[in-house]
């Protein structure tokens, strides 16, 4: 009865997504005034009314765009079409920009965002309230946003956002990727001034799966994470670790290493740098012990050295 009643949840919230795709397809032909073109620099705008616009414009800040891969102007989260169409059937107007370039385009991204807001003052009307939004890079956009043009927002919400700011999220980064090429990949990997991104993640990625593969290895690895407090939870559909799940909690950190934070900090570093001509971030001066007993992931630390036989 109960394998029954899950499915048949499952077969309703499937319908329901195809159903949200479908009208949100319709929607785009009919009932939505569409206006699309090019900024002075380069970027493409989007720009999406309700013929039942109630005033309020949501501005939206995509995230990181790898380069060399499709660069759209987006106005809401990449294939997220659910969310696209409650907000447009609920009378918001969305707009958003491609940024003139990919990668770190936090230079970039503002100045084009903010010339979203002119053309659509111009092509539409003064909106009634603009509201800043974004994910992950474009989290620290919206925070961008508002910090640097008070005057055009009436509220924000970054999710996900880098809002330490590019110098204290790459210093972090450079502790985490400092203490692996140390402690597990012997010195083999370049850190800073990265000169082949691609060939260097390979390596570290091979190293990681190594590591991964023995309790001393997976020690290790937990601490290169606790030294930029990495969270022990992945994928959100699947049951929180326990806070003394400690074996969970690393191998949630390992997917976190391999999917998303290997490619920035041993391949990605190398385009921040190629716009600082530079390596932007230090570790002079830094204490690992203090920064190891600061950390939210110290007892996992802890308890995983001292099962591994580690000092």
């Amino acid at each position: 009865m109960r394998r029954m009643t899950e499915r048949t949840l499952f077969l309703l919230a499937a319908t329901t997504v195809l159903l949200l795709a479908v009208s949100g397809t319709a929607l785009a032909q009919a009932g939505v005034n569409t206006m699309t073109g090019t900024l002075a620099d380069g970027a493409t705008y989007l720009l999406e009314v309700p013929v039942n616009w109630n005033g309020t414009l949501f501005l939206y800040s995509h995230g990181y765009v790898i380069p060399g891969t499709p660069n759209p102007a987006r106005d809401v989260g990449n294939g997220d079409l659910a969310t696209r169409f409650f907000m447009l059937s609920s009378g918001y107007a969305l707009a958003g920009s491609s940024y003139a370039t990919t990668g770190w385009a936090i230079h970039e991204a503002i100045p084009d965002q903010i010339a979203v807001l002119d053309l659509f003052k111009q092509m539409v009307g003064e909106p009634k309230r603009t509201v800043a939004w974004g994910h992950s890079l474009g989290g620290m956009v919206t925070a961008a946003l508002i910090q640097t043009h008070p005057e055009r927002f009436d509220a924000a919400l970054p999710m996900c956002g880098v809002l330490s700011g590019g110098v204290a999220t790459w210093n972090t980064a450079l502790d985490s990727e400092f203490a692996f090429n140390t402690l597990i990949a012997g010195g083999g990997l370049q850190v800073v001034n990265i000169t082949n991104p691609l060939d260097n993640l390979i390596r570290a990625e091979n190293f990681l799966n190594i590591a991964q593969s023995t309790p001393q290895g997976r020690a290790r690895l937990a601490l290169v994470s606790a030294l930029a407090d990495g969270p022990g939870w992945f994928v959100p559909t699947s049951p929180e670790p326990a806070p003394t799940d400690y074996t969970t909690q690393e191998m949630n950190q390992f997917l976190w290493d391999q999917n998303i934070d290997f490619p920035f900090v041993f391949a990605f570093r190398a385009e921040l740098e190629a716009r600082a001509q530079g390596n932007p971030s230090w570790n002079t001066g830094v204490n690992y012990r203090v920064q190891l007993a600061h950390s939210i992931n110290r007892n996992e630390v802890h308890a995983l050295y001292e099962q591994a036989g580690l000092s």
